[in-house]
């Protein structure tokens, strides 16, 4: 398997994206247009998330992603690592996912904004950590616990989030969930479904 490495990545999503891109920025451009139509989508409900399972967070990847990358939807063969930051080994990627996914299912109800904080920050970790995709981890992730946060009573509104403050927190949430816990208190409230 090959050592995930920015330059070699970007080489990549160059030589395999759908639309014949191959200009770094452009691609960029192109993506940001492509998975922008299909996130609106999204937000307007016209694609929804069936269930909270493996499948539908591969099939939201792919629904954001399938305009542009032929492996969207698809878990990584490539080991993946950003900064100081190793991610989950390839070969791991199925049975870790088993276990996110399996804890998801098993979560009892939300039942304060802390307790909301606490388990949204810690679900977002091990996604992260997790970073099953070759691109589209964050908007996906994101997206998908936007919806599980919703069936659990809580709007989580990200795009409040201070980007910097946020990147910060992430990075420090492999060893210490304290900031993103506080990042994520900032941005969450009940939904009226609960009222």
């Amino acid at each position: 398997m090959d050592k995930y490495i920015s330059s070699e990545n970007d080489d990549f999503l160059l030589k395999y994206n759908l639309l014949g891109v191959t200009d770094e920025e452009a691609l960029m451009e192109a993506e940001a247009v492509t998975f922008s139509l299909r996130a609106a989508e999204f937000v307007r409900k016209q694609y929804k998330v069936s269930s909270f399972d493996i499948q539908s967070f591969k099939d939201l990847h792919r629904h954001f992603f399938q305009d542009i990358y032929p492996f969207a939807g698809q878990f990584r063969t490539v080991q993946l690592m950003k900064g100081n930051t190793r991610f989950c080994q390839a070969q791991f990627l199925d049975s870790y996912a088993a276990r996110i996914f399996e804890a998801l299912a098993a979560e009892k109800d939300w039942t304060s904004l802390e307790h909301a904080a606490e388990r949204l920050a810690y679900f977002k970790s091990e996604l992260n950590m997790l970073h099953p995709f070759r691109e589209g981890n964050g908007r996906t992730i994101r997206s998908f616990l936007h919806e599980y946060a919703w069936s659990k009573g809580i709007e989580w509104q990200y795009d409040q989030l201070d980007r910097t403050e946020y990147i910060n927190a992430m990075i420090r949430a492999v060893t210490d969930l304290t900031d993103l816990e506080r990042l994520f208190k900032q941005t969450i409230s009940f939904t009226d479904q609960t009222t």
